[in-house]
């Protein structure tokens, strides 16, 4: 994976587990919001056999940046890989460092529309959630770092 520094500039590349356990190593990621025709978010419920956060509930879709790919790219590919979906216009919001227990990631942001179905692998999700932004406050404690600063940048939760 790409490593990057503070000003999101590749300066190395180190494999997943070096970027998940060493927070030495910034990496890049992605986060997409999707939000149905009533405006609530789409979350996942990730598989009890992720190694970090299995059980949590995270974004539309996440996942990190491979080399050579742009987030825009990796965008694309993460929501196609876990939640079938594809070919939907994003929006870019923000990019930011999100500093967790064991990595830091470099987070870049996008939002979308998107009604159904999702088709997800069940080794990555376990389910599909829609929560307001009043609900969203209720597992709150089970939401993934990157997850949860995303929703704040969104303007979501405080």
């Amino acid at each position: 994976m790409p490593v990057v520094n503070e000003n999101d500039e590749i300066v190395g590349y180190k494999t997943r587990f070096e970027c998940h356990h060493n927070r030495t190593y910034i990496h890049r990621a992605v986060d997409v919001a999707l939000f149905n025709q009533e405006g609530k978010l789409i979350f996942q419920k990730r598989s009890t056999q992720k190694d970090l956060y299995p059980g949590y509930f995270t974004l539309s879709s996440t996942g990190h940046v491979s080399k050579g790919e742009m987030y825009e790219q990796a965008a694309a590919r993460e929501l196609k890989e876990e939640m079938g979906v594809e070919h939907i216009l994003l929006k870019r919001i923000s990019t930011f460092l999100v500093p967790a227990k064991s990595e830091i990631e470099m987070i870049t942001l996008f939002t979308g529309s998107h009604n159904g179905p999702y088709i997800f692998p069940k080794d990555e999700v376990e389910s599909i959630h829609y929560f307001s932004p009043k609900e969203i406050n209720s597992v709150r404690d089970t939401i993934t770092p990157s997850s949860l600063q995303s929703l704040k940048v969104l303007k979501i939760i405080l």
